[in-house]
């Protein structure tokens, strides 16, 4: 089985199609002389424009919901992008609401994701639950404490799903000491072959995360990426730009050499 890498857009498209092609083109292109060794996803994210922010707060000036205001897509300009993206990769979505899983459903998304922060949000989680039985889900674990996670993995392990689980660290971005990988080890031991991969949100040049990763028993890894364009588009600290995602590919590439097959 060949790893899987993730390539997460989030919304560093910055709402813009022709910026979400620029980058789904480039690292499809970047990808190719990988893809012996190495299967690759692009991820997007759902949130429902009418719901996703309460009413209080649609005129607030948060950089947050300026952000979230500013990327919203429609349904059609999504199925631009999914039809623009379906034979380059494997399409994986989070969705943050209950309309937006059902959409995951409905546009026939490879995988459907559930987000760290979502991993407790249980009316999304049963939903997704009841609804989304067909669909092969993948699920992180970050910022969640140890009784949290048991409950979760508990919840869909009496669930008869598709599920894997990732091992997170929920900041932004990750400075190489935090990563502590040795956890994600520690979380295969005790619950198995579902805890399959890492979450990266960790700074650019981090390169051995997915290395390391690998031996420690990773096939499933999350990397946010992006393209940066002119003074108006900037990456932020935990999205890699092509050079650094290259280089860790590399790396990533290396260890599977290096340790072979039993």
């Amino acid at each position: 089985m060949k790893p899987l890498v993730i390539f997460e857009l989030a919304n560093n498209h910055m709402g813009k199609i022709s910026h979400a092609k620029t980058i789904i083109k480039k690292y499809y292109n970047l990808s190719k002389k990988f893809r012996n060794k190495i299967d690759f996803a692009i991820k997007f994210q759902y949130r429902d424009s009418e719901t996703f922010i309460h009413s209080k707060y649609l005129n607030s000036d948060d950089k947050q919901i300026l952000r979230f205001k500013s990327t919203f897509f429609t349904r059609n300009q999504w199925k631009e992008i999914i039809n623009f993206s379906r034979k380059k990769f494997k399409l994986i979505c989070t969705p943050f609401d209950e309309i937006s899983a059902k959409n995951v459903v409905k546009d026939k998304f490879d995988f459907l994701k559930i987000a760290s922060c979502s991993a407790t949000d249980w009316p999304l989680v049963e939903y997704i639950a009841k609804n989304c039985k067909n669909k092969k889900i993948i699920c992180s674990l970050g910022g969640l404490h140890e009784n949290e996670i048991s409950n979760v993995i508990s919840f869909f392990s009496k669930k008869t799903l598709n599920i894997r689980f990732l091992y997170c660290v929920a900041k932004y971005p990750t400075e190489m000491k935090d990563l502590n990988l040795l956890y994600f080890k520690k979380l295969r031991e005790r619950y198995g072959e579902c805890i399959s991969g890492i979450s990266l949100h960790e700074i650019p040049d981090g390169y051995l995360s997915g290395a390391i990763g690998l031996s420690l028993g990773a096939k499933i890894f999350e990397k946010h990426i992006g393209v940066e364009k002119g003074k108006n588009i900037k990456l932020n600290k935990y999205s890699a730009d092509e050079k650094q995602t290259e280089k860790w590919l590399t790396y990533l590439e290396k260890s599977i050499d290096l340790l072979g097959s039993v």
